[in-house]
């Protein structure tokens, strides 16, 4: 008899446990952080796209710069990787695009400054490090 017992109640706390990973203790909250990265040609830009399988937090944008003509912006996992500090783009996150917009009004054309509203509601602010040589060039000259 206490053998049947035993069993039926690890059987209950079976069926009563997690029914997915979800429901674990998420012990330390996952937040996210945007990354940049450079690139040099168009090649480089399009095979890091192509990697991404069509993840929506991969986006690959010109630059118009002399040097580094298209950058990569990704979204990880905080604490997942570490950002060089002589990489030549700086990337800033703002949860308001009015925050983005006044920060964007104030900084040099030869930075090269990029705003671009992600699919996660951030505004993002990405400029060079330091002033590109023959800073931004026009398409159509007038």
């Amino acid at each position: 008899m206490s053998k049947r017992l035993f069993a039926a109640i690890a059987l209950l706390l079976l069926s009563v446990g997690p029914t997915s990973a979800q429901n674990v203790c998420p012990c330390v909250p996952i937040s996210h952080t945007w990354v940049v990265t450079a690139c040099e040609t168009w090649n480089c830009a399009q095979s890091t796209m192509i990697l991404a399988d069509g993840d929506p937090y991969v986006l690959s944008v010109p630059t118009g710069g002399s040097q580094f003509k298209w950058i990569i912006v990704r979204r990880i996992v905080t604490g997942t990787a570490t950002v060089s500090p002589d990489a030549p783009f700086i990337i800033d996150s703002f949860t308001s695009a009015s925050d983005a917009v006044s920060r964007f009004g104030v900084i040099a054309p030869e930075m090269l400054p990029i705003m671009v509203t992600t699919v996660d509601g951030d505004s993002l602010l990405i400029r060079l490090r330091a002033p590109d040589p023959q800073g931004r060039r026009r398409v159509v000259t007038h």
